[in-house]
């Protein structure tokens, strides 16, 4: 276990007995061959939540409005992924209308649809607090350098009594048919509401560059879980 790794672990202790708010999140690729054989995997910790996450946190804890028209330090709003501002007169999540673990909103992203959700890119470009965008997204498509998203999979609850741990784990397959590699380096976490968005929450760069083979096909889930003091 690297020096970093435990410093989180401690961290996390520390809030659970301080009873301070630290979600955690992990990052786990898998790349599987037609066969069957998985042929790359690997797991990183996700530490790369945005402005926009930490907003949307603070809307939701302090019940206050994400109002501001200008996005920056200091201001409640959200920018989305065509850069336009979104300051609204009512909460992000909580008066969210559908159900957003089973309708196509939230995480869970449409068949096809590489807007929102869990989506790929090919940028080597480092992390960023401030980033609203996937830098180099891979669109959706059997062409040279494209990707076939699927329908993201329901959400997996999970509540571990010993640990005092909540975990919700967002998964999805993404399938390469487009008769060449593909090379990823980068995956988002999109939000999208109803009427709203999509807004980037986190952008991890990977490790290691990911190779998918011609008729391959991707898995990455994404875990965040909440340890809770009692």
């Amino acid at each position: 276990m690297n020096t970093e790794e435990k410093e989180y672990q401690k961290l996390s202790k520390m809030g659970q007995s301080l009873g301070v708010i630290i979600p955690e999140c992990f990052l786990e690729i898998e790349v599987k061959l037609t066969s069957g054989e998985v042929c790359s995997h690997y797991k990183q910790r996700s530490h790369s939540w945005v402005r926009n996450a930490y907003n949307l946190m603070m809307t939701q804890l302090g019940a206050i409005n994400a109002s501001d028209v200008t996005f920056g330090a200091g201001l409640m709003s959200e920018k989305k992924v065509d850069s336009g501002i979104l300051g609204m007169a009512n909460q992000m999540v909580l008066d969210q209308p559908l159900n957003v673990e089973t309708d196509p909103t939230g995480y869970r992203s449409a068949s096809g649809n590489a807007g929102y959700g869990i989506v790929v890119g090919s940028s080597i470009q480092a992390e960023s607090f401030e980033n609203s965008i996937l830098i180099t997204p891979i669109a959706n498509g059997v062409g040279a350098g494209q990707l076939s998203y699927n329908l993201a999979e329901v959400p997996v609850k999970s509540y571990d009594v010993p640990s005092l741990t909540y975990s919700v784990a967002h998964v999805r397959y993404i399938n390469n048919n487009s008769g060449g590699n593909v090379l990823v380096n980068e995956v988002a976490l999109i939000a999208r509401g109803v009427s709203y968005g999509p807004f980037l929450m986190s952008r991890d760069h990977l490790l290691a560059t990911v190779t998918i083979p011609s008729t391959g096909q991707l898995k990455v889930t994404y875990t965040i879980s909440l340890v809770y003091p009692a």
